[in-house]
């Protein structure tokens, strides 16, 4: 893991936000409401959607298209990164050359390779590189977490996603958008809770009948995690009925007993028991409280800053997001081939 430039200059970090949609505007309220944050401008290709966006957020800032000059005017100590997926790699490259820390949303890249490409670019220039992971920071994802240490072993997980989600329009660009989209939140929650790396996967993709996807919505992939763990995750995005939440619905097992969560409301452990011995009883884990406009993105925001001060490593550092995206990019490979994959770690 290597070292990145920290920020000591006084007052709050300088930010500038890529991208004038959806994570664009989450992330001006969450600037906004951070101690240590200061938006200084806005970038997006559509000037009038960056004007609109500055207005709504209510925020004095300077906007613009041409992303370079405005690094070169602003010199913004953090950039965050909300253009759509295609556009990842050439808005990281130049925000990191322009010496700025990057916060991205996911895929860092478009493919493994390209994510590489831009932890070799972090690296190079010393600059912090994470990937915005928020089902990490879920309070019920952190009670799992602690929760995995009292039933270890761990033999099984069981992430079950079902939703009628219509996203925007560069997924349906994509052969799975599941995955490629949607999939690497729960792979990479998987990861934080159980401590675990994929070795291998069989995947099976593909698309529902009603879907409104051109390309596969729907995917069951089965990981063997090391540690003798088995991760299967089930997802459709084309769901009927019985919606899950969007961490999906969990159950953890191992020697001690097993973990049920629906991502919601606070997990529930109850301990091992032999077969025809009485019930024993349930726990409710405690959970922390968090806001409920966007769970997770004011803790994904608290741990970047923390770490630009101190040189302490975020969760959902480049060089740790790249084996969550080897998990996608794995279990595509897997579903091509109707053959298991191995995941590049």
């Amino acid at each position: 893991m290597n070292a990145f430039h920290t920020v000591a200059t006084p007052g709050p970090l300088r930010a500038l936000i890529v991208g004038a949609g959806f994570m664009g505007r989450n992330w001006a309220r969450e600037i906004a409401l951070q101690p240590d944050t200061d938006l200084a401008g806005w970038v997006d290709l559509d000037e009038a959607a960056v004007r609109d966006a500055a207005k709504e957020a209510g925020a004095a800032v300077a906007v613009g298209t041409d992303l370079a000059a405005m690094l070169d005017e602003l010199g913004p100590d953090i950039v965050f990164n909300s253009a759509p997926p295609a556009a990842h790699r050439a808005v990281t490259t130049t925000a990191l050359e322009h010496g700025c820390a990057v916060l991205t949303e996911k895929p860092m890249a478009m493919s493994l390779a390209e994510a590489r490409d831009l932890v070799a670019v972090a690296e190079r220039t010393g600059r912090l590189l994470a990937v915005t992971q928020d089902r990490r920071h879920l309070s019920g994802t952190k009670a799992l977490q602690r929760a995995a240490a009292r039933l270890a072993p761990l033999t099984r997980l069981e992430i079950d996603f079902r939703l009628p989600h219509r996203a925007g329009p560069y997924v349906h660009l994509w052969d799975e958008p599941l995955l490629r989209e949607m999939a690497i939140h729960l792979f990479d929650a998987a990861r934080a809770v159980t401590g675990a790396e994929a070795q291998s996967v069989f995947c099976n993709a593909y698309r529902t009948p009603w879907s409104w996807y051109p390309g596969n919505d729907s995917a069951e992939a089965l990981f063997r995690m090391d540690g003798g763990l088995h991760f299967a995750f089930t997802g459709c995005w084309t769901a009927r009925s019985d919606f899950t939440s969007w961490t999906g619905s969990w159950y953890l097992e191992g020697a001690g007993g097993c973990a049920t969560w629906d991502g919601v409301t606070a997990p529930v452990l109850t301990p091992a028991r032999e077969e025809g011995g009485p019930a024993p009883a349930s726990e409710t884990l405690p959970v922390a409280p968090q806001s409920a406009e966007f769970p997770g993105l004011a803790e994904v925001l608290a741990g970047f800053v923390r770490a630009l001060r101190s040189g302490e490593v975020p969760e959902g550092e480049c060089h740790d997001n790249l084996r969550s995206l080897a998990m996608v990019e794995a279990a595509v490979a897997s579903a091509r081939t109707g053959a298991p994959a191995v995941v590049e770690n």
